[in-house]
């Protein structure tokens, strides 16, 4: 067992370091040497290497435009599971009209944790007035960090036009995508805090918070408040 496993790690390495020979050749746009590299790895099923040729050809870096083998090759990295193939195949098979195909796609690179295409199925789903689907996808990227997705989430629990209005909820998003740095929803919890809690304090901190996100009315309202020379406890 430790002998396949030393000849595992062997291999790895090796094919590890013809893909980066690979991707130097591709930088100095030698094409045809870094399209051989990719091509054998791809057959051995490297999935970096996958997506390099489908990238190729998609592009047309060193061989002719070819969409189909451009298809193929990122269906086989994403079934290798390169989230990047998944997106990249998802908007292929959506800038060829298939939408529906496309969704599911999107979906099985959301699950290997591209935000992205989270977001993206997660606003088909709103656009389709499915609260419960599209609040689930944005719930995953916020997981993930992403700013947007949260404050999406806080918007429709504030609305509560596709889901139960819930303004605890709103405000517990808001502030997440808030703490990832996004400006809005820094701002929306300074004026909640400013004129429904009067809560000049934390309306101060938040406004600051956001300004430092080159939010330009967060910034004028941290400014008014300073001038109105209101003192802090």
């Amino acid at each position: 067992m430790k002998k396949i496993f030393l000849i595992l790690i062997f291999f790895n390495i090796l094919f590890s370091n013809d893909l980066d020979n690979a991707l130097k050749f591709y930088d100095n746009k030698n094409y045809k040497k870094a399209y051989e590299i990719f091509n054998e790895l791809c057959e051995k099923s490297n999935s970096r290497a996958c997506f390099s040729l489908a990238y190729m050809y998609e592009n047309a870096q060193g061989v002719l435009k070819d969409l189909q083998k451009a298809y193929k090759f990122y269906d086989k990295s994403c079934s290798l599971g390169l989230k990047q193939a998944c997106s990249n195949l998802a908007l292929l098979m959506q800038d060829q009209g298939f939408f529906n195909e496309a969704i599911l796609v999107f979906n099985k690179a959301c699950k290997l944790n591209d935000i992205q295409s989270c977001n993206t199925v997660g606003l088909f789903y709103e656009k389709e007035k499915d609260g419960k689907l599209a609040l689930s996808f944005y719930k995953k990227s916020c997981a993930l960090k992403d700013p947007r997705a949260c404050y999406k989430i806080g918007f429709l629990y504030e609305k509560g036009e596709l889901i139960k209005q819930n303004l605890n909820q709103a405000l517990y998003f808001y502030k997440q995508s808030c703490s990832f740095g996004f400006g809005e929803a820094c701002y929306l919890l300074g004026r909640y805090n400013q004129f429904e809690k009067n809560d000049i304090k934390t309306a101060k901190r938040y406004f600051g918070m956001a300004c430092d996100q080159k939010h330009l009315q967060a910034c004028e309202a941290y400014k008014d408040l300073n001038n109105k020379d209101i003192k802090i406890y």
